[in-house]
């Protein structure tokens, strides 16, 4: 064969179809990875595996380019593409380092001594410190039957609260509280309260439309919606979130914009990230729902108890076992979770959902362990 023969060869050879071999291949040899690594840790909630290469590189060639000077503290190309996703205007976006720290400004501008942060609980235990930080008074309330009740929240509002703080999914149960109620509750809370939606796990759930919850912020300017970069995109390292609110909350939003803005690397990044993410986001979406509701069913079998999750996590717990030892167990399989004491309930584990591997080794896990081998 000569050499433009064998060139010849590859000429009918689609690219696309190449690429998705190769996903394919590399998905069927991570797999094989997970069943035989002696441990498998299902206790984080961030995703496991690396962003796209060009996503990577995106920010490679920015730390070669631009590293030495200052950024776009305003993060202009990143803001405008994330108000073109959610349909808003640029100033109703804020670009941040990380969903948290946008969380905590929020709680530092709006709280003052002496007020209370009204919670579900439990839920993140980043919420309690920062009204702590702010010199406020956490207020948490017991979720029924592992969701978010929208009466209790109002009850518990008083003259000293200024905010209360809902994750949606909630992390550890899982429980998503749908638009309606949410705009419910939102029309029966007292002017002086603002509600900070932390929505760090919203792609996950199967509710309703994503953005089912963010587009209520025109009507209730009271409403703070928060996002990260830190779950279903994998760019947890980057440190990056942002938050959208109503066209009057513009004083609040500026409010929360970090002094200096947003690093180089990171705006580069999530430009990328914003430009070719989709189709491996829905991926990952997926994925976790398809897992999600087959882990949910076969623990139907078992004496576990978990409610119903929109997260790429579940909440376990198995009757007559702590949570410490019910982790221990699972750990003697070689699966990690979550202790539920650090997540504010005792009796309980968290489990992240992953790929179908992951999900085997879960259950087997927990088979073992309700069977005290």
């Amino acid at each position: 064969m000569g050499l433009l023969d064998y060139y010849r060869q590859f000429e009918d050879i689609d690219e696309e179809e190449l690429n998705r071999e190769r996903r394919e291949r590399r998905a069927r040899e991570r797999a094989l990875e997970l069943e035989r690594v002696p441990v498998v840790d299902l206790s984080g909630t961030e995703w496991p595996n690396f962003p796209n290469s060009e996503i990577m590189n995106a920010a490679i060639a920015a730390a070669r380019g631009r590293v030495n000077g200052y950024p776009d503290r305003h993060a202009e190309a990143v803001r405008r593409a994330l108000a073109e996703r959610h349909a808003v205007e640029p100033e109703q976006v804020v670009v941040g380092n990380g969903a948290a720290e946008l969380l905590q400004s929020a709680a530092l501008l709006l709280l003052t001594p002496g007020d209370e942060l009204v919670t579900p609980w439990p839920s993140y235990p980043l919420y309690p410190l920062m009204a702590q930080r702010a010199g406020g008074r956490p207020v948490p309330v017991e979720l029924s039957g592992g969701r978010a009740d929208p009466d209790a929240l109002v009850r518990a509002v008083g003259e000293r609260t200024r905010v209360v703080v809902i994750c949606n999914p909630n992390d550890p149960t899982g429980a998503y509280l749908d638009s309606n109620a949410l705009a419910t509750l939102l029309g029966s809370l007292p002017e002086h309260v603002h509600v900070l939606l932390d929505e760090a796990y919203v792609e996950f759930q199967d509710v309703e439309q994503i953005d089912a919850c963010l587009r209520l912020v025109d009507a209730f300017p009271r409403l703070l919606v928060f996002r990260t970069f830190s779950k279903i995109w994998g760019l947890s390292g980057l440190r990056a979130g942002y938050v959208v609110g109503s066209r009057a909350a513009t004083d609040v939003l500026s409010g929360l914009a970090p002094a200096l803005g947003v690093n180089v690397l990171t705006q580069a990044g999530l430009a990328q990230a914003l430009k070719i993410g989709d189709r491996e986001i829905e991926r990952r979406r997926a994925l976790v729902i398809e897992q999600r509701g087959r882990v949910l069913n076969a623990l139907h079998d078992m004496p576990v108890d978990a409610p119903d999750s929109e997260a790429n996590f579940v909440w376990l717990r198995a009757p007559g076992l702590s949570g410490a030892e019910l982790a221990g167990r699972v750990e003697r399989s070689g699966v990690i979770v979550a202790h539920g004491g650090a997540l504010g309930d005792d009796e309980h584990v968290r489990a992240a959902i992953r790929g179908g591997a992951a999900a085997d080794r879960l259950l087997a896990a927990l088979e073992s362990a309700t069977r005290g081998d």
